[in-house]
């Protein structure tokens, strides 16, 4: 047990206040106490105990891992049914608009000329102002403005035209 006393904070001069504070553990069961330290029977109880309450902890354990895997397996069909759905979804559209796939497919080749392109152009500019990227802030700034919104924006087109080119060359093989 711990008595503390405190003085009151808006009048430093009023007399100290005391209180009482318990403290404990919590969340813990009573600790086994051994009768005789000495004794081989009591240790050899006390290790079966422990033993006892490690196997049950490693059932536990298992248990969740098997739960785990079950919730695993489950994504993963999901994620399988997804990708098929998507798939399916794809084949529709090119099927619906057999007149766009190849005009896809001629610009995305261009259009990835234009991306590797802007690439050099970053990082020749990167390895021209290196010094000024890593000091400056405002040459951070300038940095980011001028290669991040056309760099996101390209690779978001590419993104949709991939999958139309590669599904195309399928059908073509």
């Amino acid at each position: 047990m711990k008595e503390v006393g405190v003085s009151s904070r808006e009048n430093p001069s009023s007399p100290y206040w005391t209180y009482r504070m318990e403290v404990s553990p919590t969340g813990q069961g009573p600790t086994p106490v051994v009768p005789n330290v000495n004794d081989p029977v009591a240790l050899l109880h006390v290790l079966a105990n422990m033993q006892s309450q490690m196997l049950e902890l490693q059932r536990q354990s298992l248990e969740l891992q098997r739960q785990q895997l079950e919730l695993a397996r489950e994504t993963a069909q999901i994620n399988r049914e997804q990708r098929a759905r998507q798939i399916a979804e794809l084949e529709r559209w090119q099927n619906s608009h057999e007149h766009v796939i190849e005009l896809s497919k001629e610009s995305l080749s261009n259009l990835e000329q234009v991306h590797a392109a802007l690439i050099g152009e970053m990082s020749n500019y990167i390895t021209e102002n290196q010094e000024n990227l890593v000091e400056g802030d405002f040459a951070l700034s300038d940095f980011v403005d001028r290669f991040g919104p056309r760099l996101a924006h390209l690779n978001t087109m590419l993104a949709v035209l991939r999958p139309l080119a590669a599904t195309n060359k399928k059908a073509e093989s």
